[in-house]
């Protein structure tokens, strides 16, 4: 272990886009907030089965908390 406890082998996870079924469209979203400036903000994407963009979005929403940002 490292001298902070943290283990210094770290896991590789794969995080990747999974496709919709054909004839669907699949929204991506996220959001996050930054305490220290009391700022929050959200994103969007939307794909079709192919990975094609269709549209998205990133918005500044001013103050509030970590998960209604998220929501």
């Amino acid at each position: 272990t490292h001298l902070n406890g943290w283990p210094q082998q770290r896991d590789t996870v794969f995080i990747g886009w999974k496709q919709p079924q054909e004839g669907w469209i699949k929204l991506n979203c996220d959001g996050a907030h930054k305490s220290s400036i009391n700022l929050s903000g959200c994103g969007g994407l939307l794909r079709d089965n192919n990975g094609i963009r269709l549209s998205s979005f990133a918005r500044k929403i001013g103050s509030c908390d970590a998960l209604h940002a998220e929501m």
